[in-house]
């Protein structure tokens, strides 16, 4: 098993080696595992589990689809290959015969992943329809009840650096492939987006959420929840008929933060809190130490030990301060524009200005936003905690997506759904790194706020 240094697992020699030997060859990640019986003779790809595993055997499949589970729901650093053994029934030898070390079977969860999505939007794209339908194939097809589960693509920050740049790489390429669709589309006049490249981005923020969510015993089956989504993301929560506004100016955060007399401790606590928030949201809990983080902020270990006794403890209080600051956020915006009679125009204007109050969030002093992805990691009192807040913030959600369908603003869908594709947008917004790198953080929120309004499909 790979020894941990620094934060980060470290690969043994023999991963070492097979690293260098992909990086080497320069195949796409997808590419790595595939085999010429995959793909049909009419340049699709076969459905179930052969169009995943490539060159993976059965055992490994089982072991990888395993970890996935187990990942999504106890998160990276909550997960040891001891306890992936036991959950598999199997030898803690036997796992490391396959993967030697943990860096590497995360690595390949996601590899995994992002080979999926790769085939899932070949697949889409043989089909002889138009732009939009391929769109909304690779996104039924991702979400259909025989499709494998995906991995939720966090704590990238944890992984060795050859692994990290492999997976971006992977993810900017599916991206990549997937706004070349809807460019293709736009420009068929088939799809309306100011921008191909984020609603790309936008799309599979969406689907990427899923994971966080999405749960077999809940009152939806799967192929209720691909249902809906679809319809979401092509036709949107306006009203068809509604005439899109013109879009306000966006929000002064400092007029929703305007209190500045807090004292000097308070403000260094907070500035601690930011840069462990920043940690959490890049290398997660599992590539999160104090060393780091003494070294992130310049000052000693115990200056974050005097506030938090553990990582759990600091992850606990970065969600918390979050969870304070978009609370204060949401309602200030919701305040400022949901009045009644709520009409469609005062409807989507709340909706852009959340996106945009949220996007400026994470890039002021009172961001970033964090990415409650290794809640899960917390203690059961403390993950409890987080969780009653949260559902306080998604009651509100859905309390006004129900006063904005009620007023006839928008179309009848279920609200459920509707917040989960919010949070999917706003959630992943710390992790998508050089994916949106030198976007305009507006531009962006404008884009994935019109994604959720208008849809896919043109008025």
């Amino acid at each position: 098993m790979g020894s941990r240094r620094a934060g980060r697992f470290a690969p043994t020699p023999a991963s070492q080696n097979r690293i260098r030997r992909a990086e080497m060859s320069g195949a796409p990640l997808g590419d790595m595992a595939a085999r010429p019986s995959d793909v049909t003779l009419q340049g699709g790809v076969r459905d179930g589990a052969e169009d995943v595993v490539g060159r993976h055997t059965p055992r490994v499949e089982q072991i990888l689809s395993a970890a996935t589970r187990l990942f999504n729901r106890h998160t990276f650093a909550g997960m040891t290959m001891e306890a992936i053994a036991a959950a598999l029934e199997i030898t803690p030898s036997t796992l490391h015969y396959h993967f030697p070390d943990k860096d590497t079977l995360v690595f390949r969860c996601h590899q995994r992943g992002l080979a999926m999505y790769a085939r899932e939007l070949e697949h889409a794209a043989v089909y002889d329809v138009d732009a939009l339908e391929k769109v909304r194939r690779f996104i039924r097809h991702r979400l259909a009840p025989s499709r494998p589960r995906m991995i939720g693509f966090s704590d990238l920050g944890s992984l060795s650096p050859a692994y990290r740049r492999m997976v971006m790489a992977a993810r900017q390429r599916n991206v990549d492939t997937l706004a070349g669709l809807i460019k293709a589309g736009v420009d068929a006049g088939e799809i309306a987006t100011s921008d191909p490249y984020l609603c790309s981005v936008g799309v599979f923020s969406v689907l990427d959420w899923m994971p966080y969510w999405y749960s077999e015993r809940d009152y939806y089956s799967r192929q209720g929840a691909a249902d809906m989504l679809d319809d979401l993301l092509t036709y949107g929560m306006l009203r068809r008929d509604a005439e899109v506004p013109t879009w306000p100016s966006p929000p002064d955060l400092s007029m929703l933060f305007p209190d500045t007399s807090a004292g000097r401790r308070e403000l260094k606590r907070d500035q601690l809190l930011q840069v462990a928030t920043e940690s959490f949201n890049t290398r997660g809990v599992a590539g999160t130490s104090m060393e780091l983080l003494a070294g992130d902020a310049g000052v000693s270990r115990n200056a974050f030990y005097y506030h938090a006794k553990d990582k759990a403890a600091l992850l606990y209080l970065c969600l918390e301060r979050a969870f304070a600051h978009e609370t204060s956020v949401a309602e200030a915006v919701i305040d400022a524009h949901l009045r009644p009679p709520i009409t469609a125009a005062t409807a989507a204007i709340t909706e852009v200005q959340l996106h945009r109050a949220f996007h400026l969030l994470h890039a002021s002093p009172y961001g970033p936003k964090c990415t409650f992805h290794n809640v899960n990691y917390l203690s059961p009192d403390a993950r409890e905690a987080v969780m009653a807040l949260n559902r306080a913030i998604e009651s509100k959600n859905r309390g006004r997506y129900a006063d904005c369908m009620d007023a006839g603003a928008y179309r009848k869908l279920d609200s459920f759904f509707m917040q989960q594709v919010g949070a999917g947008l706003r959630n992943h917004l710390p992790l998508w790194g050089s994916l949106t790198a030198g976007r305009d953080p507006i531009t962006i929120a404008d884009n994935h706020a019109e994604l959720m309004l208008l849809g896919l499909k043109p008025r």
